[in-house]
């Protein structure tokens, strides 16, 4: 071997084997680390949280507080989604995080201290606004991958920002009590998602995602209104006129029914029901009918909204549009992805900041 290859091999090769070995790796070092970030990637960040005013509540309909911020950063760093439940008591936060039905328990710095003091903790730290994260002491991993990036991320202009928006001034323990309002049309909301059997906060997500509850808005195809009908639209269901908000969730709430029953959904339950409705709603009836078809033709679920979902960025490229399963031609889907992950997560945030 030359002086010139046996350099290369010892400077280059050596150190790319050797770092193989670590990332592939057990224990809490670089392979957990990986593990712990896959993991994030593949699965929903839940987080449990107390009933803090600053660090979580509605503004404006839309879910707002420093930790939410937190949360919300950290979820969108690792590509992964988030679900934030809140439980007032701490034993019943401790309970989650023991029995593995969270990954992260947000708290108070005395709850942090009394865990300390029980023997409870080996994964946590203390932040600089009165508040803990602990994470289950069994998964080092994750503590040392959110250790890193709170790191980095305390340094940034977000969270200098979400510390002056938040917490100047703010007093860390307020109790926060539920909304019981979220728009002038609550009541008309609750009466049209009773006709359908939805949650009305799902139905106020979804008309939020569509108008912000502005009554005039009209997009740029002429879809006007609370729900956002193109006239024709409301016509093919026998209503007339969509300017008054009554109308225009009358209009809007018989098509959801439709789209119920059009799509069959027969084998469909929960969430995933519901999911399909919503996305038929921004991109149509028709559209989601061709993703269950070629969900179906690539073996997947098609009862199942995340299996659909999964194949539904393929649609975009000819060897699969072109197919037999596909009617309706290209079908880029990202927006469809975007709003029903929208709504749906602020449905979640309703759910905990919203009176029934």
């Amino acid at each position: 071997m030359t002086a010139c290859r046996k350099c290369f091999f010892l400077l280059v090769i050596i150190p790319c084997l050797a770092l193989c070995f670590i990332l592939l790796g057990s224990g809490t070092g670089h392979g957990g680390h990986y593990r712990a970030r896959y993991a994030l990637e593949k699965d929903t960040l839940v987080c449990v949280i107390g009933n803090n005013f600053y660090d979580y509540h509605l503004r404006q309909a839309e879910p707002a507080g420093f930790q939410m911020e937190i949360i919300r950063a950290f979820a969108k760093s690792f590509r992964c989604p988030y679900r934030i439940t809140v439980l007032p008591s701490f034993g019943e936060r401790q309970q989650a995080l023991a029995g593995q039905q969270a990954d992260i328990m947000i708290c108070s710095p005395g709850e942090y201290r009394e865990y300390l003091q029980n023997g409870k903790l080996t994964a946590g730290f203390l932040l600089p606004d009165s508040s803990a994260w602990i994470v289950d002491a069994q998964r080092p991993e994750m503590l040392t991958l959110l250790g890193q990036w709170m790191a980095h991320y305390r340094q940034s202009k977000s969270f200098k920002a979400h510390r002056r928006k938040y917490c100047a001034g703010a007093p860390a323990n307020k109790e926060r009590p539920l909304c019981n309002a979220l728009s002038p049309y609550d009541t008309l909301i609750k009466k049209y998602a009773r006709q359908i059997d939805w949650d009305w906060r799902l139905l106020a997500s979804l008309i939020y995602q569509e108008s912000r509850f502005d009554t005039a808005s009209r997009s740029r195809r002429g879809a006007y209104g609370l729900m956002q009908l193109m006239p024709q639209t409301a016509e093919s269901f026998g209503v007339f006129d969509i300017e008054t908000p009554d109308s225009n969730l009358q209009a809007g709430v018989k098509y959801l029914r439709y789209a119920t029953k059009y799509l069959r959904l027969h084998e469909t339950s929960g969430a995933d029901r519901l999911k399909f409705v919503l996305a038929a709603y921004n991109a149509g009836i028709g559209r989601i009918r061709d993703c269950r078809a070629f969900a179906e033709s690539q073996g997947k679920n098609t009862d199942k909204w995340e299996d659909v979902a999964a194949v539904i960025p393929l649609m975009r490229y000819e060897t699969y549009y072109t197919g037999d399963a596909i009617q309706l031609g290209y079908f880029k889907g990202s927006e469809t992805l975007a709003y029903v992950r929208n709504v749906w997560e602020r449905y979640e945030h309703y759910l905990n900041l919203v009176a029934p």
